[in-house]
């Protein structure tokens, strides 16, 4: 990532920091109605979370982060989330699962990883 590409991100997307103690374990990121949505809905806010250490895996980190920026969200007044999960990444269906996502849809033959093409599950939240 370059630093125009970086100053572009700050433009476009909420960005928040997770961390466990003091170490930097993930992040989650927001965009507001981007033309990716699945559904096109206005007000629509869709969100990026990656948890990259393992030592965020696995401890409830994601649910309190979601949690954390529904509650912000619905301040807000955003009516609803939508995100893309990768179908291997089974851990994050889950998380997205327990936290009241539900699948809208799937792109099929969305992403390549691990000798083979994966689709991409689209899931959203309504806030209110």
């Amino acid at each position: 990532m370059t630093l125009e590409d970086l100053t572009e991100r700050l433009l476009t997307h909420d960005i928040f920091l997770i961390y466990v103690d003091d170490l930097l374990v993930g992040e989650m990121n927001v965009m507001y109605d981007p033309p990716h949505l699945y559904r096109q809905e206005p007000g629509t806010a869709w969100l990026g979370l990656v948890i990259g250490e393992t030592s965020g895996r696995g401890k409830g980190v994601g649910t309190e982060a979601l949690r954390l920026l529904e509650e912000t969200l619905r301040a807000k007044q955003t009516p609803r989330m939508e995100l893309g999960v990768f179908a291997f990444n089974h851990a994050a269906h889950r998380l997205y699962t327990k936290c009241g996502y539900e699948e809208i849809g799937r792109i099929e033959q969305f992403t390549y990883w691990d000798g083979q093409l994966w689709s991409d599950i689209r899931m959203e939240k309504r806030l209110y």
